[in-house]
This record gives C-alpha cells, sequence and structure tokens, in this order.
C-alpha cells in the first residue's frame, strides 16, 4: 500500500473524512464541502478573512466562541461537538484506539490515568515553548492520553488559545491546567466507559482491551 502524505490543507475531493486515519491529518486540514473547517489557525484565517476565528479556508463562523469559551467543565458535551466540526479532533474522536493504548490505560486504572495525563500536560502544555509548540504531544500511538489531546484541543498551546481562550505565552495556572486535564478525562471517560478507577491485571486488561476494539 502506497503511504499517502499528510493533508495541511484541503483534503481532495475523492477522499472522504470517514476514510481518514491519524496519520492522514493536521491540525490545518479542512474538507468545507463536507463541514469540516479549521479553527485553529488563527492568524491564517486573520490574514484571509480579517477575523481570527473562523475557518482559514472558507471563513466559516460557525463556532459558539462565547459559549465555548466559557470553559465550563459541566458544558464538556457542547464544547466536545463543536470540537468535532474540525477534522483532526473528528478523526481523534471517531478512529480506533491502538489495543496497546487501551491495554497500558486499563492497567493504569482512571485514577493513576489522571496522574499521568497531569505530569504529561504540565510538561507539554504548561509553559509555552515556541521551538516545539504543535509537535510536543504524539499522534495517538500507544498513549490514550495522546489521543485525548488532540482530540480535545489541548495538544498544543496554539490550539489551546484557539479553542479555550488561554494566552499562548502565559505559563498556565493551576486552574487552567485542571481544566485542560478535565477535559482529557472526559475524552476518555466517553471513549473507553469501562475504565475502572483502580488497574486491572495484565491478562484481563488485554481481554478489555481486545473486545472493545
Amino acid at each position: 500500500m502506497i503511504k499517502r502524505k499528510k493533508f495541511s490543507r484541503v483534503v481532495p475531493d475523492e477522499i472522504k473524512v470517514k476514510e481518514l486515519k491519524i496519520e492522514d491529518v493536521t491540525c490545518g486540514a479542512t474538507k468545507c464541502s463536507e463541514g469540516f473547517h479549521c479553527y485553529s489557525k488563527k492568524k491564517t484565517a486573520l490574514r484571509k478573512f480579517g477575523q481570527e476565528r473562523v475557518c482559514k479556508e472558507c471563513g466559516a463562523d460557525l463556532i459558539d466562541w462565547k459559549r465555548v469559551h466559557k470553559n465550563d467543565i459541566n458544558d464538556s458535551d457542547f464544547v466536545f461537538e463543536e470540537l468535532k466540526t474540525e477534522i483532526i479532533r473528528h478523526v481523534f474522536w471517531h478512529n480506533p484506539i491502538q489495543v496497546d493504548a487501551l491495554i497500558g490505560t486499563y492497567l493504569r486504572g482512571k485514577e493513576a490515568t489522571r496522574g499521568t495525563a497531569f505530569k504529561l500536560l504540565k510538561a507539554r502544555i504548561g509553559k509555552y515553548n515556541n521551538f516545539i509548540d504543535g509537535r510536543q504531544t504524539p499522534m495517538g500511538k500507544e498513549e490514550l492520553i495522546n489521543y485525548a489531546q488532540h482530540a480535545t484541543a489541548t495538544c498544543c498551546r496554539q490550539c489551546l488559545e484557539a479553542w479555550h481562550n488561554i494566552d499562548m505565552e502565559k505559563p498556565l495556572t493551576d486552574k487552567e491546567l485542571d481544566f485542560c486535564i478535565d477535559l482529557v478525562m472526559k475524552y476518555i471517560e466517553t471513549r473507553v466507559s469501562d475504565l475502572k478507577n483502580e488497574p486491572v491485571d495484565e491478562l484481563t486488561a488485554k481481554k478489555m482491551a481486545n473486545e472493545h476494539h
């Protein structure tokens, strides 16, 4: 099979969004004809359309930013539906999770997974780093938290600022970091609804992962 390059702009007409895999997309990908836009590239949108939070390809202004930017974890269902209108978020919400990522999460349990999320998010997005921003969170692979960060726009400071209105160049406050972790855990709890608070043994983890997959 020929490996195709990642789509950083418009996905070709012959490829449907439902066919896209994680390895096919970047945060700049769009398929406006199917209702999937890109709101994370504020500078591009501003240059082309004179507004920051419109689709950088077609100028669509479809997000209820006032509601999203309240950063209310109790309104996460609404926020997630808005996020899914970007291709990269949609792909991370709808593509299968690798078995190894599921096994690792079952082995940790929900409580320890939150602890791991705290460590990873603090290291990755706690402070702005211009040299690596946009590349600090791997694209899925064997860690479920990676999936969750991309799905919830907590993967880099650029996406965090665009979607959650958190100043890119300022260190995260404890409250902001907790909100990001809450989003990540909401994603994990939604996609892996049988995750237990406590860890399970390896045999059980493998069985649960294969049944889930």
